[in-house]
Parts: C-alpha cells; structure tokens; sequence
C-alpha cells in the first residue's frame, strides 16, 4: 500500500477552519457547489477508461469519468474550473434499495488514486461488502491533476535532489552539522519551487492543492452523485493514510453529511497541521514492529526466515542488525552503481516493517546478502525496483500539498519549535528517528500560502480535544505494529469525533490491507451495512496470516 512517507531519497522523504462546537464546525468561507445557482451541479461523464493498464487488464465493471469543479471555492468571484479524473469499480452486488457510492484515497499526500482503486478493487469489494460502487479521483497536485512541479524535466530534478540531501541526523552517521545543512537544502528546494511557480498562472494553481480544497472536492462528488444518479446526498469514505488525514478534515468541515467514515492507519491532524514533519509521532511503534518481525523470524526459522539462524533471541539478532547497519556506516561499499551505507540498509529494513505481506521473506533473504557481503547487486536491484514503485513520477506534489497545509512556518534554523520536533521525531526511534528526522526540515520556510487549508487547532493548550458531533460515528483503525501511523494517532484523533470507535489491530504494516484478517472484513462489512454495526471501542482483531506466511522465499 503506498505510503505517508513515500520515498526515503532526498528531498522526497516525506514520506500525512470555523471554530469547532460541540454539535458542528462550520466551513471557512467557500463557494457551495450544492447551493451557488450561478454554478450548477456538474455531472460526472462516465465512459471507458483510456489509459494504459497492461500491468492489469481492467474489468468490465471498472469505466472512467471526469467532473468539473470550482478551481478554487474560496473566491466567489472566480469563475475558473478544475476537471476532476475518477475512476469507478461497480458494485458486485447491488442493493435492491438506493444506489450508492464509498470514495477513496489511499495516501500520500501526492500519490494518484484511480490505478490503486483499478488493481485493488476486488479486495475492497469483499472487505465492503459488495453493495457499493467504488470511487477514486486522483486529488489536486497529483497525476495529471494541476500537477505541482519545481523543475522544468526529471533530470533538473534528480540533479537538485541529487545534491539536496536529507541527512541522517544519527550519531556519527553524517556531518556534526547535519541538521543545518538539512534546513539549508529545504530552504534552498523552497526557492527553487517558489522561482519556477513565479508566472501567475502557476502560482494560483500552486496555492489550491491543500488537503482542505481536497475535501471540498470529495463533496463535489458526493453532491453530483445526488443531483444526477439519485444517491443520498452523504458522504461514504474510506480514507488510508493520507486520506485519513483527508477524512479526518472533510469530517470537520461538513459533520452532518458523515454517513460512513473509516479512517485506516491515522495521522494526527493536530500534528500534521500545526507542527513540523508529516506527524511527530509517527515512529513511536518502529522500534516495537521491528523488533516483532524479528521475534516472528525466531518463531518460523530457517525455512522461511533467512535470519533465523544467526541468534537465538530477538534482541540478540537486532544487535547483529545494527551492528551491519554500522559497518556500512564506516565502510560503504559500491555494488551495481549505488553506494552501500548505513542509510541505505536502514531504508532496506524499513521496508520488512511497512510493507509485511508478499515482502518480509524475500526481504530477510537479501539482508542476509548485506550481512555476508554477497550477491549485493542482487540487493541493489531490489532496493531500487521497491522504490521505484513508489515514485511520484514527474512532480513535487508531495511537497506542494504538505507544505501549504502547514499552519507553522520557521524563523530559521534555531527555530525553537522546529528543533524540538526535530529531536522528539528523533528521539522516538532508536533505529530510525535518525534518518527520518530530518523531513521535519522540509516545510520551514515553504513560500506558498495554500488557500482553503484547515487552520484551527483540535486540541486546546490543556490537550483537551475540541470535540465534533458527526452525523454517524466515525470508525478509526490502527494496526498495533504500524511503523508510521501508531494506534495512538488513532485513539486521540477518536477523541475529537462524538461516539467514534477504534478497531486495533494485532497486526505489522501500515494499514488494514497489510494484513488480512477475516475480523476486520467483519467489522468493515457491519459498519457499510444499512444497520451499521459498530464494534465496542477499542475492539482487538488477531490477523489470518503471520508476516512470513505469504510471500516469495527462495
């Protein structure tokens, strides 16, 4: 599943208002779709997809279809549009009464949606219930969709991220001046975008790709499906990552249209919004997954785990990792065109904990490689085909969405609110607070003011949350072993929705697809049901299948 922190290269690591009541939060100022007479509802034009999809053939049941909407709903004088490109998968089994529709976002910020929604939409059907069909646009910023760049080609842009390293804030793993040269190279990636998005057209672009646009985007869509295919007006949303954040703000702004809301492997809103980096806490369970596939490892031995057989305990395995990680550190190797070090082994073990299914196996296979020196172009191979698969393509959009969202801005380097969620990132993670803690650099002094954006804190200076009553409860799940989005982002952001509940599951990676799990499918389908089923809060589902149990291992 793609990623909050999409891609450990560079600049690229990123890799998630009216005052809130207790019965409702009203919207910043915006123009309605739903009641401007001046813009009537637009329809969506369904026909079949037109894109390239040899990978994976697209049923007969997926068509395409493209909606226009305000380019920006904040200006009521702006007759401008922007055409939204979706994608739907439709039902399997349609429900005798009123048609209806679950969207989606899979993550980001700056991944596309509607070839996620194409490769995976029989799983989410059965995980569903069938009753549904499934839409995805691909949001503001992404694919083609007012694609946010900062370079005129792909090459201007690996040459500059080339040199605009993010450092390994680790001991001895870079310069003793790593954090400042971190902040110069954000700072110095900030004017390059700022330089390219000068013309007027660009920069007005530029400034509607926050995460609040997205969400008035989503009711676009819920209310175009109302006017012209008959549905009923609310909003049914599966938000992962990412779109947790997504949904977590369309929540906030429009409470009494929330008809079904899942929020899967959640970000803290409070976090993501109003201090530095994606989501400080995001790494607070990484040292824990870690340490339990590697637990796993002992549990199945040799014949799935390629490590099993180098230490008797967890611990004592983790010791001879890092010890690896390390040696590299000191002695980088070149293999097949890439420098071996300690960073790069780093980002080869974080893939084992976030991507746990069809991964771990082959994984421990090619650490074991790294450990004894051997077949390190095999490595090498594997480590830029994963992160090839993540890339963005060509565009900043990670960047552009992020950033603008971000309410802080720096006063430069000894900025105090930035140090110290520099240091608490880092310090929430022995093994690799280091080398992430350094996107909290990024968005500094990030030159765009995006229109739109959620501005208001949701909690208050006492921690209390500032409570929002939604029309239907809002279902949040959190994986107990998620290295990027920890239960515990899960548990606070419930405290702000009314009646909320959250599902935890006993499982690694990052989302509820990373692990299967017959209960989750059954709380999922009672949720979509017409009865709503809701779990008790903080309800534990165990998972189908270990992290060595699927998978290629040689």
């Amino acid at each position: 599943m793609r990623s909050f922190s999409p891609s450990m290269q560079g600049l690229a690591v990123l890799s998630v208002l009216a005052s809130i009541s207790l019965t409702a939060a009203k919207p910043l100022s915006f123009r309605s779709l739903k009641n401007d007479t001046a813009h009537a509802i637009a329809k969506i034009d369904w026909a079949p997809c037109n894109f390239n999809t040899s990978d994976y053939p697209l049923p007969d049941h997926i068509d395409c279809g493209s909606l226009v909407v305000p380019l920006d709903y904040t200006d009521s004088t702006s007759n401008e549009t922007l055409t939204l490109s979706l994608l739907r998968s439709k039902a399997v089994s349609p429900s005798t009464g009123n048609k209806k529709s679950m969207l989606f976002n899979f993550g980001g910020p700056g991944y596309e949606a509607r070839l996620t929604l194409a490769a995976i939409a029989p799983t989410l059907h059965n995980m569903t219930g069938g009753e549904y069909d499934l839409v995805a646009f691909d949001p503001r910023g992404t694919a083609d969709t007012i694609t946010f760049k900062c370079f005129a080609n792909p090459t201007d842009r690996t040459v500059a991220t080339t040199t605009l390293t993010i450092h390994d804030l680790d001991p001895g793993a870079s310069s003793p001046n790593a954090f400042a040269e971190n902040y110069a190279n954000a700072v110095a990636f900030s004017q390059r975008c700022d330089a390219y998005n000068l013309d007027p057209g660009l920069r007005k672009k530029a400034e509607v790709l926050t995460t609040g646009m997205v969400a008035r985007d989503l009711m676009a869509v819920v209310d175009s499906l109302h006017a012209h295919e008959g549905e009923d007006g609310l909003l049914h949303y599966w938000g992962i990552s990412y779109g947790s954040l997504l949904g977590e703000t369309v929540a906030a702004l429009f409470p009494d249209r929330m008809e079904r809301l899942v929020l899967d492997g959640v970000v803290n809103a409070e976090n993501y919004y109003h201090r530095f980096g994606i989501d400080v806490d995001q790494l607070l369970t990484s040292d824990p997954a870690f340490r339990g596939v590697l637990d796993d490892c002992l549990k199945v031995g040799a014949s799935r785990c390629a490590l099993a057989d180098l230490n008797s305990t967890a611990s004592e395995l983790e010791d001879t990792l890092l010890e690896m990680v390390e040696r590299y550190q000191v002695n980088p190797v070149a293999a097949a065109g890439k420098v071996i070090n300690g960073r790069f082994v780093k980002e080869l073990l974080i893939i084992t904990i976030k991507y746990p299914v069809a991964v771990v196996p082959r994984a421990t296979v090619l650490i074991r490689s790294l450990l004894e020196g051997e077949n390190l172009e095999a490595v090498v191979a594997y480590y830029d085909a994963f992160y090839a698969s993540l890339d963005m393509g060509d565009n900043d959009a990670l960047a552009g969405i992020a950033c603008s969202d971000k309410v802080v801005r720096a006063t430069g380097p000894k900025d105090q609110q930035l140090i110290e969620d520099t240091e608490y990132m880092r310090n929430t993670s022995q093994l690799f607070g280091g080398l992430l803690a350094g996107i909290a650099t990024q968005c500094a002094e990030w030159p765009f003011e995006g229109k739109g954006k959620y501005v208001e804190h949701w909690f208050d200076e006492q921690g209390q949350p500032k409570v929002i009553k939604t029309r239907k409860p809002v279902l949040f799940i959190g994986n107990r072993y998620d290295p990027v989005t920890p239960v515990k982002s899960a548990v606070a952001m419930s405290k702000i929705f009314e009646g909320s509940r959250v599902l935890e599951r006993d499982a690694f990676g990052h989302g509820s697809i990373a692990q299967p799990s017959d209960c989750t499918t059954g709380v999922l389908r009672g949720y979509f049901s017409s009865e709503m089923v809701l779990p008790e809060d903080q309800k534990v589902c165990e998972v189908d299948f270990g992290v060595f149990d699927l998978g290629e291992f040689p």
